[in-house]
């Protein structure tokens, strides 16, 4: 049974604006007692990285270091204490801050580090502030904030000399306009609700709770709900809705807020790229297929899960169909652990695509 729980090559230079307007106004902002003045905002709105490394000069971090992690180039810029009575420079100078500049292919994203509490207790305390969503996060000292396409890990480094690094990792995410999205399998690419809410609109997707079967449930996130368009999106990190597992298409799924639905819901008009959508005849799967293939009975421990391999044209392990049946006890052939699609075809059982189940690629968990 059925147990278990992109692209797009970014603008570089709109990425460094939005991730470092953050930063800089959750961090500089509580470090002086005013805001930063209207040029300082231009500045940053206009940055590019040449404008980036220059402000970064500007606030007295220097590059200091560039290294090579895996295939993605990091420029290292410390923070150096500006020249101050004696005093103020010995505290300064123990101070340590540092930012590191990662330039991914699809995305773009930099760390900040600080052995400063306070700097560590204001940037939390401002990504509240700006209503960054922090789920339920598992106990110790890594916290992860999101707000649309942003996501920000907080973390805490035990030292060997017995201090502390505090860290925030700051990661931007290029995503693909609402219009381009047309398949199913379009659907794949986004990571989290933040990012669902990012582009389709806060009211178009709403948080829920999807059932299994059993007692097994999940939470969710619903694109479009009780529309044509339907779609459950289902999180490996169900407590912070993010990191894809798969996505659910279908009209008449199980979830908390459909309980006492009994309004009518649209057949749903999402079609995978492939051509298969809810709704579907089996005649017309098979027909779509170029083959026979097989399905597993009622009895079994995936009742109507088509069996996930390719016998034709559609590639069933890729995008997987799970079968309703408007007569379960029409045939004898259903108690059968698997049966032939075109066998049980002569006995009329109403059989018909009732949902499909999309896994993100690999190379796309984990954006």
């Amino acid at each position: 049974m059925f147990a278990g729980r992109f692209t797009t090559k970014p603008n570089r230079g709109l990425m460094i604006r939005a991730l470092l307007f953050i930063f800089t106004s959750i961090l500089f902002l509580h470090a002086s007692s005013q805001e930063f003045s209207v040029k300082e905002l231009i500045l940053l709105s206009e940055s590019s990285q040449k404008k980036l490394e220059s402000y970064l000069h500007k606030e007295n971090f220097l590059l200091s270091e560039s290294k090579w992690g895996h295939d993605t180039l990091i420029n290292v810029y410390s923070w150096r204490p500006a020249k101050k009575k004696e005093k103020e420079k010995k505290e300064k100078e123990e101070l340590t801050r540092k930012i590191e500049i990662y330039n991914a292919k699809y995305n773009f994203s930099f760390s900040f580090f600080t052995s400063s509490k306070n700097d560590f207790a204001n940037c939390l305390s401002s990504l509240k502030t700006k209503g960054f969503f922090c789920g339920e996060n598992k106990p110790g000292p890594l916290q992860l904030f999101q707000k649309r396409n942003v996501s920000v890990q907080a973390n805490m480094l035990p030292q060997c000399s017995g201090d502390t690094i505090y860290s925030f990792w700051f990661n931007w995410v290029s995503l693909p306009p609402a219009k381009t999205i047309h398949y199913a399998d379009d659907l794949l690419q986004f990571n989290s609700h933040e990012q669902l809410a990012t582009v389709f609109g806060e009211k178009n997707v709403v948080k829920d709770v999807y059932y299994f079967s059993g007692n097994e449930t999940s939470k969710c996130s619903i694109l479009f709900p009780r529309t044509s368009r339907q779609a459950v999106f289902i999180w490996a990190e169900e407590e912070n809705l993010r990191q894809l597992d798969y996505v659910l298409v279908g009209s008449n799924l199980k979830t908390a807020s459909s309980t006492n639905f009994d309004g009518l819901i649209e057949e749903n008009i999402w079609r995978s790229r492939q051509g298969i959508y809810s709704g579907m005849k089996l005649s017309d799967l098979i027909r779509l297929n170029g083959n026979d293939f097989k399905f597993y009975g009622a009895n079994s421990r995936s009742p109507f899960w088509v069996v996930p391999e390719n016998t034709g044209v559609l590639d069933f392990a890729k995008i997987k169909v799970v079968l309703g049946c408007l007569n379960k006890t029409s045939s004898g052939l259903l108690k059968n652990e698997t049966i032939n699609a075109g066998e049980i075809l002569d006995d009329n059982t109403g059989l018909y695509v009732f949902m499909l189940v999309l896994s993100p690629p690999a190379s796309l968990a984990n954006r």
